[in-house]
């Protein structure tokens, strides 16, 4: 469309509600706009088919089946679908509105320091593993299908965008609600992102999404693709038989380089059964290393990981050799490091990522007579906002994001209260936004350790360590938090009927951890 022609849906009324004002963006087959819902004026996003491809059977249905599977992805990593239907023949999607950027044009600005770099990619695999437990696979992962906002408590908020491409896996449940429109011999994807097998035209599972995630997480820390080329043919061919880049090559001052390689390299392994299983086994190797990146960090930056843990002699002579700080920094890298290679070189179960070692596991149990005093932040008066919220949790409500908009406002305009935090964390361990639900709490009691007199913070936690994905930092929480004052509600939760064999063993660990 040339800038001189007036654009069909500016001005348009969607059926009598989605007042068009604007268009924000476009791409092959579609166009966003920002709009205005009449009914709740509240402005709202707006996607529709372009004019030439609403008429093509293909593009129509794969449209439908992207409001059907955003429908049944509500995560606070992936784009909310509010309402959706046809109006005049013209298929409409109206989405939450978002506000700031796309992580590929973040990308533009340069490589990212390695703890932002990190974050994002451990936010934008909880909303893919969350997809990918559901049966649900992306298949085209880019950047510029990743958007960042600004929240009050996340500067860099990650929402998947455009499941169109988006295929549903052989047995689950999803699969029900609208057909595959998966054809053998047919390619799909973005050419840099894409993954060997996609490259070939073969089928694809999660695994395809997490080589895609293995780029990303490549560019966010070098600035560049591992893979370029003029052509398909050229970024397909290195994609299938290329050495992967070494990110200490791509940028030698990245300090993290040697701890990231590992992930990056099994990631993007061209052999599918050598990746990642799915996008919570990937999710739980990035935050098993997260400790050992903040060392670093702190410590002024490393030039290489040890490969194994240090012996005694080894520590002896850097007691000798070196500060006291260096010392606590290496001994901190060893013990971390031993839980990344041994998380990164065991086969395990398909859902078995969340499950760590024992002892890479363990949490901090200080004594109870170091702790803040346990009290329910609930006694006393409570702010209108936070107890309107509260009585609608209390009440068996499940709270959307855009719901908790008042709660956001609160906890700007009070920075020092925990007690909004406390309601966040609940509402989305409601909605088994597990380990969302862990940060919270564990944002809340940093700000008043007392506060974990909660009456349903020790609850959720424990919710959280059943969770495949969200049980490593879950029982981390429940040792910082709690430590032994926890024992008697795992027992309890121990004697309950109907978890699987994974959540007891996860229960146990915790348990002895607790203990000890």
């Amino acid at each position: 469309m040339s800038a001189s022609t007036p654009d069909p849906y500016v001005g348009r009324l969607l059926n009598g509600r989605y007042q068009i004002a604007e268009r924000l963006g476009e791409g092959g087959a579609g166009l966003v706009y920002r709009a205005k819902d009449a009914k709740l004026g509240r402005l709202v996003a707006i996607k529709v088919l372009q004019q030439h491809t609403v008429t093509v059977p293909e593009w129509r249905r794969r449209f439908e089946r992207e409001a059907k599977v955003l429908s049944a992805l509500a995560h606070p990593n992936i784009v909310t679908v509010t309402d959706s239907g046809i109006d005049d023949d013209v298929p409409y999607l109206v989405m939450e509105l978002l506000q700031g950027k796309t992580l590929g044009d973040l990308i533009t600005e340069g490589p990212l320091p390695s703890p932002r770099a990190l974050d994002i990619a451990r936010q934008l695999l909880r909303g893919l593993a969350f997809a990918h437990a559901k049966g649900i696979v992306h298949r085209d992962l880019k950047p510029d299908n990743v958007f960042l906002q600004a929240l009050p408590d996340q500067a860099d908020h990650v929402k998947l965008l455009d499941f169109g491409m988006a295929k549903f896996l052989e047995g689950s449940g999803s699969k029900t609600i609208v057909d595959n429109l998966t054809q053998e011999g047919t390619v799909f994807g973005t050419p840099s992102y894409m993954a060997p097998e996609q490259g070939r035209a073969e089928p694809v599972d999660e695994r395809a999404d997490v080589y895609a995630t293995g780029v990303m997480l490549f560019e966010l820390l070098t600035g560049r693709t591992p893979f370029s080329g003029d052509k398909f043919q050229e970024i397909a061919r290195a994609h299938l038989s290329d050495p992967i880049p070494s990110l200490a090559d791509a940028r030698p001052d990245l300090s993290t380089a040697a701890f990231l390689q590992p992930v990056v390299d099994r990631a993007m392994a061209k052999n599918p059964a050598a990746r990642f299983p799915d996008a919570a086994s990937m999710l739980a190797a990035l935050e098993a290393i997260d400790a050992v990146s903040r060392v670093v960090a702190a410590n002024g930056g490393l030039t290489a990981a040890p490969k194994k843990p240090l012996s005694r002699l080894q520590r002896m002579r850097v007691v000798m050799a070196h500060s006291w700080r260096v010392v606590v920094a290496m001994t901190t890298l060893a013990a971390a490091m031993t839980s990344v290679f041994t998380y990164l070189g065991r086969d395990g179960a398909r859902r078995g990522g969340g499950v760590a070692p024992a002892a890479a596991q363990s949490p901090k149990t200080a004594s109870s007579s170091s702790r803040a005093p346990a009290r329910d932040p609930w006694q006393g008066a409570v702010p209108a906002a936070l107890e309107s919220i509260r009585g609608r949790l209390d009440h068996g409500e499940r709270m959307s994001e855009s719901s908790l908009r008042p709660v956001y406002l609160f906890a700007h305009q009070h920075p020092d209260d925990a007690r909004p935090w406390l309601l966040v964390g609940r509402a989305y361990a409601e909605l088994d936004w597990l380990t969302d639900s862990v940060e919270r709490y564990l944002r809340a009691y940093r700000m008043d350790p007392g506060c974990r007199g909660d009456p349903q913070m020790l609850a959720d936690l424990l919710k959280a360590v059943e969770h495949p994905a969200a049980g490593r930092a879950a029982a981390k929480a429940i040792g910082d938090v709690y430590g032994a004052e926890a024992i008697p509600a795992v027992e309890k939760a121990l004697e309950r009927q109907g978890r699987d064999r994974d959540a007891t063993a996860r229960l146990t660990r915790l348990r002895e951890a607790l203990v000890r």
